[in-house]
């Protein structure tokens, strides 16, 4: 548990992998879960495993066993959510922040016919030197100041998401002025994510870290509260969206691991 209180670089779907590893190991699986969801309120992938393995506990069924299904399930949305990125029109101009698998695989797939992907910065995240040097792999990444988000000219904006609420999409920080800019230049917006990340709850409030700025000690939060109206396709596990309703995505990600 240590070790996810340490990390900062690593999305929901590492914390998923290490808490199921956790969960599977633990006397009293439950328990352990809901301290990890703690840990990083907002990483929805830890909510949708307690979620799942509560329902579990509630049907009667093995939840550790039931946890093992989460993680095969999780690894069979990683393989659809590749499917459905392929069916899309490659972008010329990208935008993005930080690290995301879910965009690395984005750029992978479009990296011969993207012009130029912009990445921004997400301070105070630390994802964005891992972010620079995975997605340079795959295409030309020009890194650019938060400030700058208006700046350049783009057709898409994409991020992965660390969570699908009720009410809204948790992405890192910076995530909502990006989108919001991206908006106002008529740029299409972009979510990519697995369907482990979506959740029929409402957002909680994000962690925040202390920064200094001018000598001056901050607060800042780790994450955004994306509104949907800034988001205009979902693509995901189950294909693509233009409007997406976590508490359905739930239920199907439920019927297939309890299938």
């Amino acid at each position: 548990m240590e070790l996810l209180e340490r990390e900062w670089v690593r999305g929901a779907s590492w914390y998923l992998e290490k808490a199921i590893e956790l969960v599977s190991k633990a006397e009293d699986p439950l328990k352990v879960v809901e301290s990890l969801r703690n840990i990083r309120p907002g990483m929805a992938s830890l909510d949708f495993l307690y979620l799942v393995l509560k329902e579990a506990a509630a049907r009667g069924i093995d939840v550790r066993a039931v946890a093992t299904r989460v993680g095969l399930y999780a690894e069979e949305a990683k393989r659809r959510l590749d499917d459905v990125i392929a069916s899309l029109e490659c972008p010329r101009r990208v935008i993005t922040l930080s690290f995301s698998r879910a965009v690395t695989r984005f750029i992978e797939r479009f990296g011969r016919c993207i012009e130029v992907v912009y990445l921004a910065e997400s301070k105070p995240g630390v994802e964005f030197s891992e972010a620079y040097a995975t997605y340079s792999q795959y295409a030309e990444v020009v890194p650019i100041p938060d400030s700058a988000l208006g700046a350049f000219k783009y057709d898409v904006a994409v991020i992965g998401l660390d969570g699908l609420y009720i009410n809204a999409a948790v992405n890192k920080v910076g995530s909502l002025p990006l989108l919001a800019t991206a908006k106002a230049r008529d740029a299409v917006t972009i979510a990519v994510f697995e369907s482990y990340k979506a959740v029929p709850l409402e957002t909680p409030w994000p962690p925040r870290i202390t920064i200094e700025i001018a000598g001056r000690v901050v607060e800042v939060p780790l994450f955004d509260h994306i509104p949907h109206s800034l988001i205009n396709m979902y693509v995901t596990d189950f294909g693509i969206f233009h409007i997406a309703n976590s508490r359905d995505i739930f239920q199907r990600a439920l019927e297939k691991i309890f299938m």
